[in-house]
C-alpha cells in the first residue's frame, strides 16, 4: 500500500511498530556493547567529560 493512501490509524499502526523495532534494535546493542565491554575489557561507549581537557583547552590557546 502506498504511503500516501495510508488512513491516520494505518500510519499510527505503522509508526509504532517501526518504534518498537527501532526500541529492539536498541535493546540489542546496547546489550552487545555491554557484553563486550565485560568479557573482553572494552570500552566502546564514550565517556564525556563536563569540562574540556588540559589538552584541549591548550590547542586553543
Amino acid at each position: 500500500m502506498s504511503k500516501s493512501k495510508e488512513t491516520p490509524a494505518q500510519i499510527i499502526k505503522r509508526l509504532e511498530k517501526e518504534l518498537a523495532d527501532e526500541k529492539l534494535k536498541n535493546m540489542v546493542l546496547n546489550t552487545m556493547i555491554d557484553i563486550s565491554d565485560s568479557q573482553y575489557g572494552t570500552q566502546i561507549r564514550k565517556k564525556f567529560s563536563p569540562k574540556p581537557s588540559e589538552a584541549s583547552s591548550r590547542k586553543k590557546e
